[in-house]
C-alpha cells in the first residue's frame, strides 16, 4: 500500500500530463501478479517497496542536498534486511547518483562514497549472518537451474537468446497477467518508451529502469541469483516507467487532434479492461496448494474408526488446522507419512520404497490426503497401482487445486 503512494510520487517527479500518470499508476494498480505476491508473506513481497522508497529518495528535491544522501543511506540499510534484491537496486541507484554528480557538475561525491561504504559495510554484514554457508544453497542452485531460471554464459549460443526470449516474454506476460493482447501491447509501449528516451537523452530513466534487469541477468549467469517471476517482481514499476514514457510519446502525438488532458481520467480504462479479463479468468480466492476443503471432505464423509494417512508434505498444513480447531478427527486414527521425497538434482522424485512401507502398514478403511507439490503425483500414481495390484478400488476421491484426497479399504 505504501508503494502505491511512492510509485505515484515517482511518476509526478518524472512527468507533468496526467493522462500518463494515471495510465501508468493504473498499470501498477491492477497489476494481478503484483496483488497476489504482495499477500503472501514471503521474501520478496517487500522487494517492490523496497525499490519504490529508494528511487523516491534519488529522484525527490531537496532544499539541502545532503538530506538526500542522509535518507538514501538509512533506507538502504533497512531496505537490505528488507528484500534480498537490495543490492541490485541500491546498485542501481548509486550509478544514477553518480552520473547525475558528474552530468550536473555537483560536488557530491563524498556523500554518495560515504553512502555506498554504509551500504557495503551492512550488506557485508547480512551476507555473513544470513547467507554465507547457508545449508539450502545447494538445494536451491539445483531447484532454480531445472527451472531454467539462470542464463546461459556462453552469449554465442542458442540457449543464450532463448532464454532472454523466454524471460523478456515472461516479463510482459507473467508479470503482469495481461494476457496476450496485454502483453504484445505493454511490448510496443516499452519499445517506443525505450527509443523515447535514447532520442531526449534521458540517460538518468534509463540507468534507473534498465540497470536492474541487466545487473539481474547477469548475476544469473553466475548462478548468484536466478531470474525468475516473483524474483523479477522488484522490477514492475521499472517497466511501467518505460511504457510510461511510450504512451507519454503517444499521447503528445495524439494531443494535436484530441484535448486529451479533459478526458485523463479514461485512461483508467485500458489498464481495469485487462485486469477484469484477468479476473473473469482465475478463480476467486486464489488457491495453489491449500488442504482446508479436502479435511472438510475428509471430515464430512468419514466413519468414526476410519484412519487418515496424511503425507509428509501435509503434514504441517494438517496440524496448522489441528491447532486452530478446524481440523477435528479426535475419534480416527491418523498417521503421518514419514518423508520420502528427494532432490536428484533435476526434480523432486519419490522414495517409493519408503512410501511402500507406509502404505504396507496400514489396512481397514484409510483416507490417504496428499498436497499436489513436489513428488506427490509419483505417489498418488503409486498408491493407485499398488491399490491396483491388491485388487482394490476407491471408494471416494476428492480432487481440488493443489490437494487430492482418496479412499480405500485395504484388506490386510
Amino acid at each position: 500500500m505504501l508503494s502505491l503512494f511512492l510509485f505515484y510520487r515517482i511518476l509526478k517527479l518524472i512527468h507533468q500530463n496526467y493522462y500518463t500518470i494515471i495510465f501508468s499508476l493504473s498499470l501498477f494498480v491492477f497489476n494481478p501478479t503484483m496483488i497476489y505476491y504482495s499477500n503472501e508473506v514471503k521474501q520478496y513481497m517487500t522487494d517492490v517497496l523496497v525499490l519504490t522508497s529508494i528511487y523516491y529518495l534519488a529522484l525527490k528535491n531537496y532544499n539541502k542536498e545532503e538530506c538526500r544522501y542522509y535518507l538514501l543511506g538509512i533506507i538502504g540499510v533497512v531496505g537490505i534486511f528488507l528484500s534480498n534484491v537490495s543490492p541490485i537496486i541500491l546498485f542501481s541507484c548509486g550509478v544514477y547518483l553518480l552520473y547525475d554528480d558528474i552530468i550536473n557538475k555537483k560536488t557530491h561525491f563524498k556523500y554518495i562514497a560515504g553512502v555506498a561504504f554504509i551500504w557495503l559495510l551492512s550488506f557485508f554484514i547480512y551476507y555473513y549472518f544470513f547467507i554465507l554457508g547457508h545449508s539450502s544453497t545447494f538445494l536451491m542452485l539445483g531447484e532454480w537451474s531445472a527451472y531454467g531460471a539462470f542464463m546461459p554464459a556462453n552469449p554465442l549460443s542458442i540457449e543464450f537468446y532463448h532464454f532472454l526470449f523466454q524471460k523478456g516474454a515472461g516479463v510482459v506476460l507473467s508479470l503482469f497477467s495481461f494476457g496476450i493482447i496485454g502483453g504484445v501491447s505493454l511490448s510496443i509501449l516499452i519499445l517506443i518508451g525505450i527509443v523515447h528516451l535514447i532520442r531526449e537523452k534521458k540517460i538518468n530513466i534509463m540507468i534507473l529502469t534498465l540497470t536492474p534487469l541487466i545487473l539481474h541477468l547477469l548475476l544469473s549467469s553466475f548462478k548468484l541469483y536466478p531470474f525468475d517471476e516473483r524474483l523479477i517482481l522488484y522490477t514492475c514499476p521499472c517497466i511501467i516507467i518505460l511504457c510510461s514514457f511510450g504512451i507519454n510519446y503517444l499521447v503528445k502525438i495524439l494531443s494535436i487532434y484530441i484535448k486529451i488532458e479533459k478526458i485523463r481520467l479514461l485512461a483508467i480504462f485500458p489498464p481495469f479492461i485487462l485486469f477484469a479479463y484477468f479476473l473473469y479468468q482465475v478463480e476467486y480466492p486464489m488457491e495453489r496448494n491449500e488442504i482446508k476443503k479436502s479435511i472438510t471432505f475428509i471430515q464430512q464423509n468419514m466413519n468414526n474408526d476410519d484412519t487418515v494417512y496424511v503425507n509428509f508434505l501435509s503434514t504441517t498444513p494438517f496440524l496448522c488446522y489441528h491447532y486452530i480447531s478446524f481440523s477435528k478427527m479426535e475419534h480416527n486414527k491418523v498417521i503421518f507419512g514419514q518423508r520420502t521425497n528427494y532432490w536428484n538434482g533435476e526434480k523432486w522424485s519419490a522414495d517409493l520404497a519408503k512410501f511402500s512401507d507406509d502404505l504396507n502398514s496400514l489396512e481397514g478403511r484409510v483416507w490417504f490426503l496428499f498436497t499436489s507439490v513436489a513428488d506427490e503425483p509419483e505417489k498418488n500414481r503409486y498408491l493407485i497401482n499398488y491399490c491396483n495390484a491388491k485388487g482394490l478400488k476407491s471408494i471416494d476421491e476428492f480432487h481440488v487445486t493443489g490437494s487430492d484426497v482418496y479412499l480405500y479399504d485395504i484388506k490386510n
